[in-house]
């Protein structure tokens, strides 16, 4: 046989150099500050791809769908994990409730892994900075966001997420402190303030360690 000619193999997902690193696909309601919080655990060990919200399509059917196609195009790979992560804010409403359960639902079954928030993401961003006593109850987003910029000068939820926020030593507290406040965890989305974003953070640190500091929070 004539080597010469011989056609070169096609490469195969798992030669892809991206497939070298575990694959975290987070889809999410917002189009800012999850997007770019995650993005500060991209290093050599793990690959996040983000899919935010984008033209408004924010609702939590449109965002389990963009994981679900998402799936589709790349192929299921095992080890790859797949997150939905959703506000309660907008949906754990009387007018809402029976759609918000029928995508946690449908999402599961699909193999989907859940990390909501009471009532929405700035929760989990707060925790790094401050401890959250189980008798404080935020009802809305806003009143969170406001803490949230009394102890961050320069937070907006439409603007930059700071790396230097975010150190890995506040993402570890993060994580404790949500811990405490959960005390469902069994539940698919937390029942009073607090957020289950540790569980995604704890899985995205597990198969980041022995990283240096300065590539990993």
């Amino acid at each position: 046989m004539n080597l010469r000619h011989k056609k070169p193999r096609p490469l195969t997902r798992e030669e892809k150099p991206f497939r070298d690193a575990r694959l975290f696909v987070i889809a999410t309601e917002d189009t800012h500050s999850p997007a770019q919080y995650f993005k500060l655990f991209r290093n050599t060990r793990i690959n996040v791809k983000i899919l935010p919200t984008a033209d408004g399509l924010s609702s939590p059917e449109h965002v389990l769908k963009r994981l679900e196609t998402y799936r589709k195009e790349i192929g299921p790979q095992e080890g790859d994990e797949l997150w939905l992560v959703l506000d309660t804010d907008h949906w754990v409403e009387p007018n809402h409730i029976a759609n918000f359960v029928q995508v946690c639902s449908q999402a599961v079954q699909k193999g989907f892994q859940l990390a909501h928030s009471n009532p929405c993401f700035e929760v989990w961003l707060l925790l790094h900075q401050t401890d959250l006593h189980s008798s404080e109850q935020f009802q809305r987003c806003a009143e969170v966001i406001q803490r949230l910029k009394t102890i961050l000068d320069g937070y907006n939820k439409r603007g930059t997420v700071k790396g230097e926020w975010f150190p890995p030593e506040s993402i570890t507290l993060a994580i404790e402190r949500a811990e405490t406040l959960d005390s469902t965890p069994d539940d698919r989305w937390p029942q009073k303030t607090g957020s289950h974003v540790y569980k995604l953070v704890k899985s995205l640190r597990q198969f980041s360690k022995g990283i240096a500091e300065d590539t990993n929070p």
